[in-house]
């Protein structure tokens, strides 16, 4: 027969399994999680999260400096993209806007943007469909800017809100469909 104290102890701890199944990466995996970012920040990665009642869904890890980075696909290419909460829009590169056809070169930039660097014209365009490894989300309202206004892509809220669910937790990112 097993103390009394033990069974007091485990009751709460199989209570957690069953309801929080994801809640043992957190309380034994600290120096495999160490791992899983470190091996993230040299090559962000996603994975497929578990326990999400059958929604696709990816996990993403932040890098060194704290960012969730991802691959995004377009018509079968594929560019880098950072997420960003604070940005309204999917906001594309001008380099991304031409090698993905949805701007050219001597088309009117006529969409007044605020951007941390300061006010810009942009062109607003809508992305077919954008898959953000792999969860795909159709009609997406993105602005391309102009070249030098901005370094790198950014993953805002036009695609984010338009999928079931997005959650922050100890540096990682669960992106749901």
């Amino acid at each position: 027969m097993l103390p009394k104290a033990f069974l007091l102890f485990m009751l709460p701890i199989a209570g957690l399994a069953v309801l929080r199944p994801d809640a043992f990466e957190t309380l034994l995996g600290a120096s495999g999680h160490r791992a899983q970012q470190q091996a993230a920040a040299v090559t962000p990665a996603a994975t497929p999260a578990g326990g999400n009642g059958g929604y696709p869904s990816k996990r993403l890890y932040a890098d060194r400096d704290g960012h969730y980075r991802a691959r995004a696909r377009l018509d079968g290419r594929t560019f880098d993209v950072m997420v960003d909460t604070g940005a309204t829009i999917v906001a594309l590169t001008w380099s991304t806007g031409l090698d993905l056809g949805l701007v050219r070169p001597g088309m009117t930039m006529d969409a007044p943007m605020q951007t941390a660097n300061g006010r810009v014209l942009g062109k607003r365009v809508t992305i077919p469909r954008l898959e953000v490894e792999g969860l795909s989300v159709a009609s997406v309202d993105a602005v391309v800017l102009p070249a030098g206004a901005l370094s790198t892509n950014l993953l805002g809220m036009s695609y984010l809100s338009r999928l079931r669910r997005f959650e922050f937790a100890q540096n990682t990112l669960l992106l749901e469909q």
